[in-house]
């Protein structure tokens, strides 16, 4: 059964010679030889494009949370802390 190609070929074309590679997010050309790992190629999505890479894409990519997503989210506040940001937005 052959290895099943690489998360890095959705993000990159192989040149027609198959020793680089080109990004499709940026145009960068990294060197690649066909039969090589695709480390580099992965390392640059990581480095380059954390947010465009899905954490099961392109090894320990960070993927940003969406704007609804972060403000669903209620804050942990104390109470305190509360009263006085609520006093300081009443003062104005």
């Amino acid at each position: 059964m052959p290895p099943t190609p690489s998360a890095a070929w959705k993000y990159f074309t192989r040149s027609s010679d198959k020793k680089s590679a080109t990004c499709n997010l940026c145009g960068v050309n990294l060197t690649y030889i066909q039969g090589g790992t695709t480390s580099n190629l992965l390392n640059h999505i990581n480095n380059k494009h954390p947010y465009s890479a899905s954490s099961n894409d392109a090894g320990d990519s960070k993927k940003q949370s969406s704007m609804s997503s972060f403000l669903s989210t209620p804050n942990k506040v104390c109470v305190s802390e509360s009263e006085r940001i609520t006093c300081a937005i009443a003062e104005k």
